[in-house]
């Protein structure tokens, strides 16, 4: 029986597809939500790779606070040595101050031969210098210092310390041959005092013990130790202590001094030495089977470089120089740069300068030209019944700091201030390492201590910088805790 027609219609009907309009409003809606997917999707990344950048930019200004932080706070930390005009317990005269002019942290290491006369390299003013100022800032390259691609406008910090750890313990770098190490006596104090009847050109008297010079008696106390004349005809030159015979005081020096200095000149012996390859100092039991520990001299420089890896790729980078044994043939200075942290653009940083004592109702200025002058903390005056009394340092600081000073090229900070500092304030200004679409930074960074109603100085002004690069300002203070220890007192 053959199909009706109305059923072969009815089949076509259920066999039809969509009609062209239909396909066409199907397809245009399918556009919009695919368009608004694509917009969606396009909007997130562009979120995702800002937070990206903000991110990295943040890291980047803790991580670089924080290598920073980490390495200043150790400044003047040289384990068991303590220099003179920092000890508050050194009865004379402080002989070590470092009032010459700065150091050259450049230099590279040459042997001490400790005789003045004849050696201009690491003599012993020099290294007084180094240990007397362990954190030195500038607005240029130091003298003697050349700092390729370094950026304008940033401050260069060298911080000085001894290694926090000795040789070879666990995470520390094992004793090796050529670096630099300090050594500290604790076999005998520092002694002050005059030449004694019998000194020669090869022996000095030294005084017997007394409540004025400490002298030891104990055979070969000073060996190895530096004796600097003071006064007559040899002041300035310092020689080495090869033997020492506690019976009747007296200390073989060499080199041989020109002249035999006079009865009654002055000097001062320094239990110190800082050398490659000669540690001839002890521990208290004075035995030359119990060298006294040594430390690694370190020495690290920080500045804005121009450039991350590549000369020209327009990342400023902040690095770090640091003082080792390196090159070929082998040299013992600062070594070339190494890239630390990205984005780094300006640094600036702000020395606290412990230059007044405010202990009591006194507002003595700090000189280390003269002996610790000391008072009663219960009067706040000199004890003239009982010296016992006078117990409170009232001219070596008091370990916190008085004013804060910026080290620019019209004002640098010399000695005089450098050997007074017991904080540091650093400013960073970070910058992400990639331009956000569509943002122009129009903002103004002080990388300075502002005073209250005052305005930033134009040395530490950054921006506006136009451009789509994001910037976040960072600041921190830290103190240096060696240093300003040692000037507390209760």
């Amino acid at each position: 029986m053959k199909p009706t027609l109305s059923r072969h219609l009815a089949g076509s009907l259920r066999q039809r597809g969509f009609s062209l309009v239909e396909l066409m409003i199907s397809i245009t809606i399918s556009l919009i939500i695919l368009a608004g997917l694509s917009a969606m999707l396009v909007n997130i990344s562009r979120s995702n790779n800002e937070m990206a950048r903000s991110n990295s930019q943040i890291e980047n200004g803790r991580f670089a606070i924080q290598v920073l932080e980490h390495e200043i706070v150790h400044a003047g930390f040289w384990g068991e040595y303590v220099p003179q005009f920092d000890d508050l317990s050194w009865l004379f005269v402080a002989s070590d101050s470092p009032v010459a002019t700065l150091p050259s942290p450049c230099r590279a290491y040459l042997a001490d031969d400790h005789d003045a006369s004849t050696t201009t390299d690491w003599d012993f003013n020099y290294i007084n210098s180094m240990l007397g100022l362990p954190i030195q800032v500038s607005a240029d390259a130091p003298a003697g210092c050349t700092l390729d691609h370094k950026a304008d406008n940033t401050d260069v910090i060298v911080v000085r310390h001894g290694s926090t750890c000795l040789p070879g313990e666990p995470n520390c770098e094992d004793d090796l041959a050529g670096k630099l190490y300090l050594q500290s006596s604790m076999c005998a104090e520092g002694t002050y005092g005059t030449t004694q009847t019998g000194t020669t050109t090869t022996a000095v008297v030294l005084p017997a013990p007394s409540s004025v010079a400490n002298t030891s008696s104990i055979t070969d106390a000073y060996r190895g130790a530096t004796l600097r004349m003071l006064s007559g005809t040899q002041a300035g030159q310092t020689r080495t202590i090869s033997g020492y015979v506690g019976t009747n005081y007296t200390a073989t020096v060499s080199p041989a001094f020109a002249t035999a200095p006079a009865d009654g000149d002055a000097f001062t012996i320094v239990n110190e030495v800082l050398s490659t390859d000669t540690f001839p100092l002890r521990k208290k039991t004075c035995l030359a089977s119990a060298p006294a520990v040594k430390r690694k001299f370190e020495s690290n420089m920080f500045y804005i470089r121009d450039y991350a890896a590549t000369v020209g790729d327009g990342i400023p980078t902040l690095v770090r120089s640091s003082f080792d044994l390196g090159g070929t043939p082998a040299v013992l200075a600062h070594q070339a740069p190494e890239a630390l942290v990205e984005g780094i653009e300006r640094f600036s940083v702000e020395l606290g300068i412990d230059d007044t004592v405010k202990r009591c109702p006194t507002a003595t200025l700090v000189s280390d030209t003269v002996k610790v002058a000391r008072i009663s903390p219960t009067t706040c005056l000199i004890d003239t019944v009982n010296d016992s009394n006078n117990t409170l340092p009232t001219n070596r600081g008091d370990g916190n700091a008085d004013r804060f000073v910026q080290c620019t090229t019209a004002a640098p900070c010399l000695p005089a201030v450098l050997r007074n500092a017991v904080e540091a304030k650093i400013f960073l200004l970070v910058r992400s390492t990639e331009p956000t679409p569509g943002y122009t930074d129009s903002k103004t960074y002080c990388l300075a201590s502002l005073p209250v109603g005052g305005t930033c100085p134009d040395t530490s002004t950054a921006g506006p910088f136009s451009d789509g690069y994001k910037r976040h300002l960072f600041s921190t203070t830290i103190r240096l805790t060696s240093i300003s220890g040692r000037r507390e007192t209760p």
